[in-house]
């Protein structure tokens, strides 16, 4: 299969995925301590990031197949472009403004601290992310094949799990195995097509019902106990849920009129979309990456208006950091940034243009 097909709902699970990510931000830009804000933040940070590893994982399976060192460290410098670029020249734009607006930041930043860059702690705090997963990336490119895959993954969950028991600060080792994950995930996509079933989720319904009661438990007795090893099983169960729905937003009409699987496959080779819902995430999956490049300046810029100056209520002020936090970057990401090359390169680490 090539390491290029297209997946409707995948793109659909990282529109879930940024809504989870711009909500998140948005409901602790306030630090109030309200305690629906809190349940609000112990769902999304249940699962929101490993879903992303897994998803970066997915499409890139192909570190699977490549058969060359020389291969793999061309992949590597791909990588570098794409995810560090972004990260350093959007760093390096913030320092001004975080310094300048320390005072109103979540989390201060002081001229001392601007070296961390180079360990991942960026001044516009939600970039870690493209840093850890160049660093997984990276490692997962030369180490990671066709035939040790298995043993890896196994010995990636055990460290995950005891990065998690020992509450560690250390990301690498907590998100390795997701990314991982994400490529026994993409290898189960492709064994369901090659059956003739691309619906992977198709029938667990039950299942679902089963994982989603099991998360509420696990989220109520992380809530309560703050034994983080829980975070575990939420991780796992919120990522399983996001793909259920995600698959049943693309299929599940189909499903239910009882249509066969060769139906399935028509309506995948032919790009249909069914349902307003689907068809919204899959556009915010598309733009994800903007979205999540761009949010933080914006949602820092509303934060100083609306909370710090004019002191609005901090619920409409949630509201209103994650409404637009959402949808002011997708008009500047295609009217403003991605017509140039030299800003689509700086600011998202794209060298070539998408076709």
């Amino acid at each position: 299969m090539s390491g290029k097909k297209h997946y409707t709902e995948i793109d659909i699970a990282r529109g879930i995925g940024i809504l989870a990510v711009v909500l998140g931000h948005a409901v602790k830009q306030t630090q109030v301590s309200a305690r629906w804000i809190r349940i609000v933040t112990y769902i999304i940070y249940s699962f929101h990031m490993p879903l992303f590893f897994l998803l970066s994982g997915f499409v890139a399976v192909r570190i699977l197949r490549m058969q060359t060192f020389t291969e793999r460290l061309r992949y590597i410098g791909d990588r570098a472009l794409r995810l560090l670029v972004p990260y350093f020249v959007i760093g390096a734009l913030y320092i001004p403004l975080k310094l300048k607006l320390s005072a109103y930041a979540v989390t201060p930043f002081a001229t001392a601290d601007i070296p961390k860059m180079l360990i991942g702690q960026n001044p516009d705090v939600s970039l870690w992310f493209l840093y850890i997963l160049f660093v997984i990336t990276a490692i997962a490119a030369l180490f990671i094949n066709e035939d040790n895959f298995r043993s890896i993954l196994y010995g990636s969950f055990a460290l995950c799990v005891a990065s998690y028991w020992a509450n560690i600060s250390y990301r690498t080792p907590k998100y390795f195995f997701f990314f991982l994950l994400g490529f026994w995930v993409r290898l189960k996509f492709e064994d369901s097509e090659k059956e003739g079933n691309p619906d992977v989720m198709q029938g667990q319904e039950l299942m679902a019902a089963i994982v989603l009661v099991l998360d509420i438990c696990c989220i109520a007795f992380l809530y309560r106990t703050t034994i983080m090893v829980t975070m575990v099983l939420t991780t796992l169960s919120g990522i399983y849920l996001v793909l259920w729905l995600s698959t049943r937003l693309v299929y599940g009409r189909t499903a239910e009129s009882g249509e066969g699987d060769s139906v399935l496959l028509e309506e995948r080779s032919a790009g249909n979309r069914p349902g307003r819902a689907a068809r919204l995430l899959e556009g915010l999956g598309l733009m994800s990456m903007d979205i999540y490049i761009l949010h933080e300046p914006v949602v820092t810029a509303l934060k100083l208006v609306f909370w710090n100056r004019l002191g609005w209520n901090y619920i409409l002020c949630t509201i209103l950091f994650f409404v637009l936090g959402v949808l002011i970057p997708i008009p500047v990401s295609r009217w403003l940034i991605r017509p140039v090359p030299l800003f689509r390169f700086l600011l998202f680490g794209e060298y070539r243009k998408k076709a």
